[in-house]
């Protein structure tokens, strides 16, 4: 891609007169950060799941507002979890690329039943075809109507993502197994936690995961990336899987809620989608190397916003 916004690497440079293209090979991912923040998310996934369990001994009155505030924060940091796997597919969880995709694998990968490999093939295109009926990532697409809100928060959107997504043109024969094998170990991963919660008495945290995993996790998930890419301009009533929507990114401001609800990197998006090689864990750096250089600092501040004023800008278009 080698270039920002349609304007080369080496035609970004900052006061000092180092380039962009030169200033970007220093550029090195912080593994320790990328594995501190993988760690927090599951420290917080087992926090939301012990603290109900605890309540539910003490407190068993207490079973419909503990699952609500459960499944919500559990979902949360599923699709917290989720994001990771985007940097693994990038390449950036471990400087060898075999281990890479082995811990991506075990840590990340086979809780969702996902390959990486295939992953990392059907993300790939997500790049290339931002924007066009070609993309393969494409909740972007659908408009943010109280209809289809409730789709989300239903499963309803979710069966019908499965039942059209069809990527198999994408991928190799090996690939094809691959994702197989790794959807039975997901399926399996996903049974034994509903099993044990069953078995050991505590049914409500079997309803929680499920719920979790089926509404709550493609819910944020999905509303996060239309928050990145779909234009307030897009039209309700137009299918941008047959008609171009656009390519737009978007950057949005630090804290903790964006540093979470966009793990890894993904509240940065923009820039991502300008160098996407480069590890999450330099993302900030960037930005404010490119908020100096003269070519880039006007789309930099003009592209910075929030997931909540984005949310009600797409809420309120037509």
């Amino acid at each position: 891609m080698n270039n920002l916004e349609g304007i080369a690497f080496e035609d970004v440079v900052d006061p000092g007169g180092m380039a962009y293209k030169e200033w970007r090979v220093r550029l090195k991912p912080r593994f320790a950060m990328v594995w501190r923040d993988i760690l927090l998310g599951y420290f917080f996934l087992f926090l939301f799941i012990g603290a109900s369990v605890w309540i539910q001994i003490h407190y068993p009155a207490w079973v419909i507002l503990n699952m609500v505030i459960t499944v919500i924060g559990t979902g949360y940091f599923i699709a917290y979890i989720a994001l990771f796997i985007h940097e693994a597919g990038h390449f950036n969880i471990h400087p060898d690329k075999k281990i890479n995709d082995l811990l991506a694998a075990i840590f990340l990968c086979a809780l969702f039943g996902l390959d990486i490999k295939t992953y990392r093939k059907i993300h790939w295109q997500h790049h290339v075809h931002l924007g066009t009926p070609q993309d393969t990532e494409v909740s972007y697409f659908n408009s943010l109507t109280p209809f289809f809100l409730f789709e989300t928060l239903t499963g309803l959107h979710l069966l019908k993502v499965m039942r059209k997504k069809n990527h198999a043109h994408l991928l190799t024969v090996t690939m094809k197994k691959n994702s197989r094998i790794m959807l039975g170990i997901g399926l399996l991963i996903n049974g034994l936690i509903l099993a044990v919660s069953i078995f050991t008495g505590f049914w409500h945290i079997a309803v929680i995961w499920l719920a979790a995993m089926l509404i709550f996790f493609p819910f944020f998930a999905t509303l996060r990336q239309i928050l990145e890419h779909r234009s307030e301009w897009a039209e309700t009533n137009v299918d941008y899987t047959k008609i171009p929507h656009g390519k737009l990114t978007r950057l949005f401001v630090s804290g903790p809620f964006s540093s979470s609800f966009g793990a890894a990197g993904f509240n940065k998006h923009m820039i991502h989608h300008w160098d996407p090689q480069i590890s999450y864990t330099q993302l900030r750096d960037i930005e404010k190397f490119l908020k100096n250089c003269e070519t880039t600092k006007n789309i930099v501040h003009s592209s910075r916003t929030s997931y909540l004023a984005t949310l009600k800008k797409l809420i309120a278009a037509k």
